[in-house]
C-alpha cells in the first residue's frame, strides 16, 4: 500500500469531513479500495460498500499509472470497518471490473498515522491556492447536478502562461490535442487573474490518464443553497463571474441542441468572431453561458446575423444579455406608496398560492402589477390580447426577458414575479404577441394572457382593494374619517378601471 496515495485520500477527506483532522484515529476505521474502475463514482462505491455500517465519507483519487482510480471509506465504528472487509474478500470474484482489491489500512502506516495526518493537512495548505481557483470555476449550478459526486474528477486544469493571452479554445486544444483528452466537454474557462484553465467533461473515460492535470484531489462541497428569483441566472455562472465587472458580458444561448453540444466545437465557432472568456453548457436547461471579454463583444455577439448562428451551432438560439440593470418599479402618481406596498404583497402572497399550471391566476396577478406602474399599458387601451404570459424557467429578470423576446417585436411593458417564474409581456400590436406565442420558446412555457373580461373583473376588484388599503393607510396617519367619509377615494387621483378602453379594432 503506497504511503503517498493513501495521504493523497486522506487530503480528499479532509475537504468532505473537516471533522476528521481532529481524529487522528480514523485510518483504523477506514478501507482502501485500489483498482476502482473509472466508472465507479463516490455515490455508488459508498452504496456499494455503505450496506456494513454508517459510512462518515467515501472519496475517490485518480492513479494515473494504473488509469484505475484508488478509494477510501470511513466508517463511524471500527468493527463496521472490520465486517466489511472480511465480507468484501470473499465477494472479490464478484467484484470484478468493480474494483481489485479492498483492505483496511497497513499496520506500518497506521503507526504513523499522526505524522501523515499532518503531511496531508500541509499538502493541502500548499494546494488551497489551486483548490480556491477550482472551486470559483465552477457554477453552482454544476454541483446541484452532481448527484454521484463526481464532477471533480470529469475536469482537467490547466496552467496558463505569463502572458495570460491564451483563450478558452487554445486551452481546450491543449487538453484534446497535446495532452490527448478525449470526450464530450461541457465547458471551457479561463481564469485570467490566476492564470488557470479548466475544461470539463461529460465523462471521464477520456482523461483517467491524466492525473498530474485533473482536480481529483479537490472534491466539491455544494453548499445546499438553490437561487432563488435572478439568483437562478447567476447560477449557471462561474462563481468568479459573478462580481460586478462581468455585468453586461455575459450572453445565454437557449437552443435545443445545447442538450448534446461539444462546448469545445461551439467555443471554437464564437470565438473565430469574438473574445470569449468562458463558454458552459448546461443541458437539462439547454442553455450555453457564454462570458465575452468586454461588454462591447457581449453586444456584438447578441447582434450577429441568423447565418452566423446556422453556422455555429445550426439555427438561431435565443440569445439573452445578462447583467443590464433592469428598471426599478414605479407606481402610479397620487398613489400612497403605503397603499400601494399593501397592494403588491397582497398581490404577491395570492399568486405564490397558485400552482404551476394555473396561468389564469398567475396572469391576473400580473396584470394588477402592471396596472400600478406609471405609465400603465393595461390601462389606456393595452389589453389582453397583445399580452404574453411567458413562463421560462431561469430566466427571471424582467430585462432579460425583454432581451429574450425582443426578436418578435416592439415590447412596451414587462412585469415580472420570480418566486413563480411568471412574467407579463405587453407588445406592441396583437401580431407581434401572436407571432411570439408561436415560436418554440412558447410552445412549453407561453400562454395568451387574460380576456379582456378578466382584465376589467381583476382591476375592479383591485381599485375596490386599493380603496381598503387606502382607508387602512389614512387611519394608521391618524386622520380617519375626519378626513371626510370620501378622503380615501380622492387618494386615487384615476379610476383605475375607468379608464380601460376595449382593444383596438
Amino acid at each position: 500500500m503506497d504511503r503517498a496515495r493513501v495521504r493523497d485520500l486522506v487530503e480528499a477527506l479532509l475537504v468532505r469531513q473537516p471533522i476528521l483532522e481532529n481524529d487522528p484515529t480514523f485510518l483504523r476505521r477506514a478501507l482502501v479500495v485500489e483498482g476502482v474502475s473509472f466508472t465507479v463514482s463516490p455515490v455508488r462505491l459508498d452504496s456499494l460498500l455503505g450496506g456494513y455500517g454508517d459510512v462518515m465519507a467515501t472519496v475517490l483519487v485518480r492513479d494515473a499509472a494504473r488509469r484505475r482510480r484508488a478509494g477510501m471509506l470511513v466508517f463511524s465504528e471500527e468493527s463496521d470497518c472490520l465486517n466489511a472487509a472480511e465480507a468484501e474478500a470473499e465477494e472479490a470474484a464478484a467484484r470484478q471490473g468493480i474494483y481489485q482489491r479492498i483492505s483496511r489500512v497497513d499496520e506500518e502506516i497506521l503507526q504513523d498515522s499522526e505524522q501523515l495526518l499532518k503531511d496531508a493537512v500541509e499538502q493541502q495548505s500548499r494546494r488551497s491556492s489551486t483548490a480556491e481557483a477550482f472551486r470559483l470555476m465552477i457554477s453552482r449550478r454544476y454541483l446541484e447536478v452532481d448527484d454521484q459526486e463526481d464532477l471533480h474528477l470529469r475536469c482537467l486544469l490547466l496552467r496558463m502562461g505569463e502572458a495570460s493571452t491564451e483563450t478558452p479554445s487554445h486551452m481546450y486544444g491543449v487538453a484534446t490535442n497535446t495532452l490527448r483528452g478525449t470526450g464530450v466537454a461541457r465547458a471551457l474557462v479561463v481564469y485570467r487573474s490566476r492564470r488557470m484553465a479548466m475544461v470539463v467533461f461529460d465523462d471521464s473515460g477520456g482523461i483517467e490518464h491524466l492525473a498530474r492535470y485533473d482536480s481529483g484531489l479537490f472534491p466539491l462541497v455544494a453548499d445546499g443553497a438553490v437561487g432563488h428569483g435572478t439568483a437562478v441566472v447567476r447560477d449557471l455562472l462561474p462563481l468568479f463571474c459573478r462580481s460586478p465587472e462581468f455585468l453586461g458580458r455575459v450572453v445565454l444561448l437557449q437552443e435545443p441542441g445545447n442538450a448534446r453540444r461539444d462546448a469545445g466545437d461551439l467555443c471554437h465557432r464564437i470565438e473565430a468572431s469574438h473574445t470569449v472568456e468562458a463558454l458552459m453548457v448546461h443541458r437539462a436547461e439547454r442553455i450555453a453561458v457564454v462570458v465575452l471579454r468586454s461588454g462591447a463583444d457581449a453586444r456584438a455577439l447578441m447582434t450577429e446575423s441568423d447565418q452566423f448562428w446556422t453556422l455555429t451551432c445550426g439555427r438561431r438560439p435565443v440569445t439573452t444579455l445578462v447583467g443590464v440593470p433592469s428598471q426599478p418599479f414605479s407606481p402610479r402618481q397620487g398613489l400612497f406608496p403605503e397603499a400601494v406596498n399593501l397592494a403588491v404583497a397582497h398581490i404577491h402572497a395570492r399568486m405564490l398560492e397558485c400552482s404551476g399550471d394555473d396561468p389564469l391566476g398567475l396572469g391576473r396577478g400580473l396584470v394588477e402589477l402592471e396596472s400600478l406602474r406609471a405609465p400603465s399599458f393595461v390601462r389606456g387601451g393595452k389589453l389582453a390580447q397583445r399580452p404574453l404570459l411567458e413562463l421560462p424557467p431561469g430566466f427571471r429578470m424582467e430585462d432579460q426577458l425583454k432581451n429574450l423576446l425582443s426578436q418578435f417585436g416592439q415590447i412596451e411593458s414587462c412585469v415580472a414575479y420570480s418566486e413563480r417564474a411568471a412574467a407579463l409581456i405587453i407588445f406592441s400590436t396583437p401580431e407581434e404577441a401572436a407571432g411570439a406565442l408561436r415560436s418554440p420558446l412558447a410552445e412549453e412555457h407561453g400562454h395568451p394572457a387574460p380576456r379582456d373580461d378578466r382584465v376589467m373583473e381583476c382591476l375592479y376588484l383591485l381599485r375596490y382593494r386599493l380603496l381598503l388599503f387606502t382607508r387602512e393607510v389614512l387611519h394608521s396617519m391618524e386622520l380617519g374619517e375626519a378626513a371626510g367619509p370620501l378622503a380615501y377615494e380622492d387618494a386615487l387621483p384615476q379610476t383605475i378601471a375607468s379608464d380601460v378602453l376595449p382593444p383596438d379594432a
